[in-house]
Protein backbone atom coordinates (compact mmCIF):
# COMPACT_ATOMS: atom_id res chain seq x y z
CA UNK A 1 0.00 0.00 0.00
CA UNK A 2 2.84 2.43 0.82
CA UNK A 3 4.39 1.76 -2.61
CA UNK A 4 1.08 2.81 -4.22
CA UNK A 5 1.23 6.28 -2.65
CA UNK A 6 4.89 6.77 -3.51
CA UNK A 7 4.46 5.90 -7.17
CA UNK A 8 0.95 7.26 -7.74
CA UNK A 9 1.23 10.00 -10.45
CA UNK A 10 -1.83 11.81 -9.10
CA UNK A 11 -0.22 12.08 -5.66
CA UNK A 12 3.01 13.38 -7.21
CA UNK A 13 1.09 15.99 -9.24
CA UNK A 14 -0.74 17.17 -6.11
CA UNK A 15 2.54 17.54 -4.23
CA UNK A 16 4.08 19.45 -7.14
CA UNK A 17 1.05 21.75 -7.36
CA UNK A 18 1.18 22.37 -3.61
CA UNK A 19 4.90 23.19 -3.79
CA UNK A 20 4.28 25.52 -6.74
CA UNK A 21 1.57 27.37 -4.79
CA UNK A 22 3.88 27.80 -1.80
CA UNK A 23 6.70 29.12 -3.99
CA UNK A 24 4.32 31.44 -5.80
CA UNK A 25 2.91 32.98 -2.60
CA UNK A 26 6.40 33.51 -1.14
CA UNK A 27 7.46 35.19 -4.38
CA UNK A 28 4.43 37.52 -4.16
CA UNK A 29 5.30 38.48 -0.60
CA UNK A 30 8.84 39.59 -1.52
CA UNK A 31 8.43 41.26 -4.90
CA UNK A 32 7.02 44.58 -5.99
CA UNK A 33 4.41 43.31 -8.40
CA UNK A 34 0.75 43.60 -9.19
CA UNK A 35 -1.46 41.20 -7.26
CA UNK A 36 -4.34 40.01 -9.35
CA UNK A 37 -7.64 39.18 -7.72
CA UNK A 38 -6.89 35.50 -8.35
CA UNK A 39 -3.60 35.69 -6.43
CA UNK A 40 -5.37 37.69 -3.71
CA UNK A 41 -7.32 34.51 -2.93
CA UNK A 42 -4.11 33.14 -1.38
CA UNK A 43 -4.44 35.81 1.31
CA UNK A 44 -8.21 35.60 1.83
CA UNK A 45 -9.83 33.46 4.50
CA UNK A 46 -13.28 31.87 4.31
CA UNK A 47 -14.87 34.97 5.91
CA UNK A 48 -13.58 37.35 3.22
CA UNK A 49 -10.82 38.80 5.39
CA UNK A 50 -7.64 39.70 3.48
CA UNK A 51 -4.36 39.68 5.40
CA UNK A 52 -1.26 41.19 3.82
CA UNK A 53 0.37 41.87 7.17
CA UNK A 54 4.13 42.46 6.84
CA UNK A 55 3.85 42.35 3.03
CA UNK A 56 6.51 44.00 0.90
CA UNK A 57 5.63 46.80 -1.53
CA UNK A 58 2.86 45.39 -3.71
CA UNK A 59 0.42 46.96 -6.14
CA UNK A 60 -3.16 46.07 -5.20
CA UNK A 61 -5.96 45.64 -7.77
CA UNK A 62 -7.95 48.77 -8.60
CA UNK A 63 -10.83 48.86 -7.85
CA UNK A 64 -10.60 46.53 -4.86
CA UNK A 65 -13.48 44.98 -2.92
CA UNK A 66 -12.87 43.15 0.37
CA UNK A 67 -15.93 41.42 1.85
CA UNK A 68 -14.38 41.27 5.32
CA UNK A 69 -11.46 43.04 7.02
CA UNK A 70 -8.36 44.27 5.20
CA UNK A 71 -5.21 43.95 7.31
CA UNK A 72 -2.13 45.74 5.95
CA UNK A 73 -0.46 46.24 9.33
CA UNK A 74 3.30 46.74 9.13
CA UNK A 75 3.23 46.35 5.35
CA UNK A 76 5.51 48.23 2.98
CA UNK A 77 2.61 48.91 0.61
CA UNK A 78 2.76 52.63 -0.14
CA UNK A 79 -0.27 53.19 -2.31
CA UNK A 80 -3.83 51.95 -1.96
CA UNK A 81 -6.19 51.49 -4.92
CA UNK A 82 -8.00 54.65 -6.08
CA UNK A 83 -11.30 52.91 -5.28
CA UNK A 84 -11.33 50.72 -2.18
CA UNK A 85 -14.35 49.10 -0.53
CA UNK A 86 -13.93 47.13 2.71
CA UNK A 87 -17.12 45.80 4.32
CA UNK A 88 -15.28 45.18 7.60
CA UNK A 89 -12.41 47.15 9.13
CA UNK A 90 -9.23 48.58 7.59
CA UNK A 91 -5.98 48.14 9.51
CA UNK A 92 -3.07 50.26 8.26
CA UNK A 93 -1.18 50.47 11.58
CA UNK A 94 2.61 50.82 11.17
CA UNK A 95 2.23 50.78 7.36
CA UNK A 96 3.96 52.93 4.72
CA UNK A 97 0.66 54.25 3.31
CA UNK A 98 0.76 58.08 3.14
CA UNK A 99 -2.80 58.85 2.05
CA UNK A 100 -6.20 57.21 1.77
CA UNK A 101 -8.01 56.76 -1.55
CA UNK A 102 -10.50 59.41 -2.65
CA UNK A 103 -13.17 56.75 -3.03
CA UNK A 104 -13.04 54.82 0.24
CA UNK A 105 -15.90 52.87 1.81
CA UNK A 106 -15.14 51.07 5.07
CA UNK A 107 -17.91 49.37 7.07
CA UNK A 108 -15.97 49.19 10.34
CA UNK A 109 -13.10 51.03 12.00
CA UNK A 110 -9.97 52.48 10.40
CA UNK A 111 -6.69 51.99 12.26
CA UNK A 112 -3.90 54.32 11.07
CA UNK A 113 -1.87 54.17 14.30
CA UNK A 114 1.85 54.83 13.78
CA UNK A 115 1.44 54.75 9.99
CA UNK A 116 3.12 57.20 7.61
CA UNK A 117 -0.22 58.83 6.75
CA UNK A 118 0.23 62.53 5.98
CA UNK A 119 -3.18 63.48 4.62
CA UNK A 120 -6.84 62.60 5.19
CA UNK A 121 -9.47 63.27 2.53
CA UNK A 122 -11.96 66.09 3.17
CA UNK A 123 -15.31 64.70 4.27
CA UNK A 124 -13.87 61.31 5.29
CA UNK A 125 -16.66 59.12 6.71
CA UNK A 126 -15.67 56.45 9.24
CA UNK A 127 -18.56 54.28 10.44
CA UNK A 128 -16.80 53.15 13.63
CA UNK A 129 -13.55 54.13 15.42
CA UNK A 130 -10.71 56.11 13.82
CA UNK A 131 -7.23 55.75 15.32
CA UNK A 132 -4.62 58.32 14.33
CA UNK A 133 -2.33 57.61 17.32
CA UNK A 134 1.35 58.24 16.71
CA UNK A 135 0.91 59.64 13.19
CA UNK A 136 2.58 62.77 11.81
CA UNK A 137 -0.78 64.43 11.05
CA UNK A 138 -1.03 68.05 12.15
CA UNK A 139 -4.64 68.74 11.09
CA UNK A 140 -7.92 66.94 10.66
CA UNK A 141 -9.91 67.43 7.46
CA UNK A 142 -13.11 69.49 7.50
CA UNK A 143 -16.39 67.55 7.63
CA UNK A 144 -14.74 64.48 9.17
CA UNK A 145 -17.38 62.04 10.49
CA UNK A 146 -16.44 59.33 13.03
CA UNK A 147 -19.24 56.95 14.03
CA UNK A 148 -17.31 55.68 17.08
CA UNK A 149 -14.31 56.97 19.03
CA UNK A 150 -11.52 59.21 17.74
CA UNK A 151 -8.00 58.44 19.02
CA UNK A 152 -5.45 61.29 18.68
CA UNK A 153 -2.78 60.29 21.24
CA UNK A 154 0.78 61.31 20.36
CA UNK A 155 -0.17 63.36 17.30
CA UNK A 156 0.71 67.00 16.55
CA UNK A 157 -2.94 67.99 16.04
CA UNK A 158 -3.55 71.36 17.74
CA UNK A 159 -7.24 71.85 16.99
CA UNK A 160 -10.20 69.80 15.95
CA UNK A 161 -11.63 70.47 12.51
CA UNK A 162 -14.63 72.56 11.56
CA UNK A 163 -17.84 70.56 11.30
CA UNK A 164 -16.18 67.52 12.93
CA UNK A 165 -18.75 64.93 14.10
CA UNK A 166 -17.71 62.24 16.57
CA UNK A 167 -20.47 59.94 17.83
CA UNK A 168 -18.28 58.52 20.59
CA UNK A 169 -15.40 59.84 22.70
CA UNK A 170 -12.28 61.77 21.71
CA UNK A 171 -9.05 60.53 23.31
CA UNK A 172 -6.37 63.22 23.13
CA UNK A 173 -3.63 61.35 25.02
CA UNK A 174 -1.14 64.20 24.98
CA UNK A 175 -2.13 65.73 21.63
CA UNK A 176 -1.70 69.53 21.94
CA UNK A 177 -5.35 70.34 21.10
CA UNK A 178 -6.01 73.84 22.37
CA UNK A 179 -9.49 74.56 21.05
CA UNK A 180 -12.65 72.90 19.87
CA UNK A 181 -14.61 74.70 17.13
CA UNK A 182 -18.16 75.71 17.97
CA UNK A 183 -19.45 73.84 14.94
CA UNK A 184 -17.82 70.55 15.99
CA UNK A 185 -20.16 67.92 17.44
CA UNK A 186 -18.81 65.43 19.98
CA UNK A 187 -21.53 63.24 21.48
CA UNK A 188 -19.25 61.51 23.95
CA UNK A 189 -16.55 62.85 26.27
CA UNK A 190 -13.12 64.33 25.62
CA UNK A 191 -10.30 62.67 27.55
CA UNK A 192 -6.82 64.09 28.01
Amino acid sequence: MAKFFLSNPLKIKCKALFLLLILQTTHVAYANQYISELKLLNYTDSYGNVSLRNAKNLTLPDPMLVTGNLDLENSRIQRLPKKLTVTGSLNLAYSDVTELPRILNVGGHINLAHSKITYLTNGLQVKSDLSLMGTQLTTLPPYLYVGGNLYLANTAIKELSTFLVVEGNVYLGGAPVQSIPEKATIRGNIYQ
